[in-house]
C-alpha cells in the first residue's frame, strides 16, 4: 500500500449486531474509492465482522485517519470526534432517525419516560450534527425531519440511502417457508398486532403450507395461547449474528413492516436484500416500496382479515415479488450504486 493512500475510519461506538451490514458496507466502499479501511468500533463487534478486517477495539488509541465515518449515535461519539477534527479528519456522520415530532412517538405507544428520554438524546444529536462535516440523511422523510428540527445548524446535508453490501448472492434458493417478525420489539414496530394475527391464524390453521418465526434480541414473554405451538418458531433474548439474521430474511416469505411510525427501515432493506416482500401501513408509504410489487398495503394493523388478504396477495404472486424486491435492492440500497456519490461529497 503506497504512503500516500488515505485511511476511512468506520465507527460504531455502541455494540448492535443488527449495525453489521452498515459497517461492512462502509467499510468495503472506501476500499472501492481508494482508501484504506479500518474499523473503529466497540470491541464486541470482534465476533461479528470479517475476519479478514483491519479491526481496531475504540477502548485504545484512535488511528490516523483522513475521513471518519460514525454510522450510528452514541454519547461517546462528541469525545472523538473533537479528537479527530483536532486531528484534521473529516467527519461524515450518518443521522437515521432525525427526531420526529414528540406527539407521533407518544401516538405510537412510548411513555412520557421514554419521550424525555428521546429529548435528552435529541439534544446530544444536535450536537453531534455541529461538529460534523458532512450529513448523510438516508430517507426523504429524515430529510423533513432534519430541515423542520431548529436544533439541527449543519447545512452541509445530503440525501443517501441506506446501504449494504449483497450478503444474499448464495442463499436465494432457501425455501421460503416463514411469515416473520425481525429485529427490535419496540411500541412503535407493533409487535403485539403481530402476535394477535399469528394467533388468529394458528387458531384457524391458515397457511397451512408456512410457519410463523420471532427472530430479535429483545426479551418479551409468549403468550399462552402461542407457547408450545410447533408452527411458531421464536428466537429471542440474545444477539443474534449476522448469518443467523440472514438465514431468516432468506426463509421468509413475508416479514412485517407494518409498524405504526417509522423514518425508514433496515427490517425492509434487509427483506429486499433476500427477495422477501413486506406488510406496510398505507399512511407509511415512502420513495422505497412499491405497493403491489415490493410490499402489500394494509390500512389498519389490527385488521386481521387485511393483514390476511394482504399475505394472500404476496404468497399468490411470490416470485413477482421477489424478482421486484431483488431488482430494488440492487438499485436501491447496494453500495456499489453510491460509490461515485460517496466520492463528490467527500470531495466538497
Amino acid at each position: 500500500m503506497s504512503d500516500n493512500t488515505k485511511t476511512a475510519l468506520i465507527i460504531s461506538l455502541n455494540f448492535h449486531p443488527g449495525h453489521v451490514s452498515h459497517m461492512v458496507a462502509s467499510y468495503k466502499q472506501f476500499e472501492e474509492i481508494g482508501y484504506k479501511s479500518i474499523y473503529y468500533v466497540n470491541p464486541e463487534f470482534r465476533n461479528y465482522l470479517p475476519h479478514e478486517s483491519d479491526i481496531v477495539d475504540s477502548n485504545i488509541e484512535i488511528p490516523k485517519c483522513d475521513v471518519a465515518i460514525f454510522l450510528f449515535p452514541s454519547i461517546h461519539n462528541l469525545r472523538l470526534i473533537k479528537k479527530l477534527k483536532k486531528l484534521g479528519a473529516k467527519i461524515l456522520y450518518i443521522f437515521h432517525e432525525p427526531l420526529a415530532p414528540l406527539k407521533q412517538y407518544r401516538q405510537s405507544g412510548f411513555s412520557y419516560k421514554y419521550l424525555a428520554k428521546l429529548w435528552i438524546i435529541d439534544h446530544v444529536s444536535a450536537l453531534t450534527v455541529k461538529w460534523s462535516d458532512v450529513i448523510l440523511l438516508p430517507s426523504k422523510k429524515a430529510v423533513d425531519f432534519y430541515h423542520a428540527n431548529s436544533l439541527y445548524k449543519n447545512k452541509s446535508v445530503h440525501y443517501l440511502p441506506l446501504m449494504y453490501d449483497d450478503e444474499a448472492q448464495n442463499m436465494l434458493s432457501v425455501p421460503k417457508k416463514f411469515i416473520s417478525y425481525i429485529g427490535t420489539v419496540a411500541a412503535d414496530h407493533s409487535f403485539n398486532e403481530f402476535l394477535a394475527f399469528v394467533e388468529t391464524a394458528l387458531v384457524n390453521d391458515w397457511y397451512k403450507d408456512k410457519m410463523f418465526l420471532i427472530a430479535t434480541k429483545s426479551e418479551f414473554d409468549i403468550p399462552l395461547a402461542l407457547k408450545g405451538s410447533p408452527r411458531l418458531i421464536v428466537q429471542k433474548g440474545r444477539p443474534l449474528t449476522d448469518s443467523e439474521i440472514n438465514e431468516a430474511y432468506a426463509a421468509s416469505a413475508v416479514v412485517w413492516n407494518a409498524y405504526i411510525r417509522t423514518t425508514q427501515s433496515g427490517v425492509l432493506a434487509k427483506s429486499y436484500m433476500f427477495g422477501t416482500p413486506a406488510i406496510v401501513l398505507r399512511h407509511n408509504l415512502n420513495e422505497f416500496m412499491q405497493p403491489g410489487k415490493t410490499v402489500a398495503v394494509v390500512d389498519d394493523n389490527t385488521d386481521i382479515y387485511q393483514i390476511k388478504s394482504a399475505i394472500d396477495t404476496i404468497l399468490n404472486s411470490q416470485q413477482y415479488f421477489t424478482s421486484n424486491c431483488r431488482d430494488l435492492f440492487l438499485n436501491t440500497f447496494y453500495y456499489k450504486e453510491y460509490n461515485s456519490a460517496v466520492m463528490s461529497i467527500i470531495d466538497k
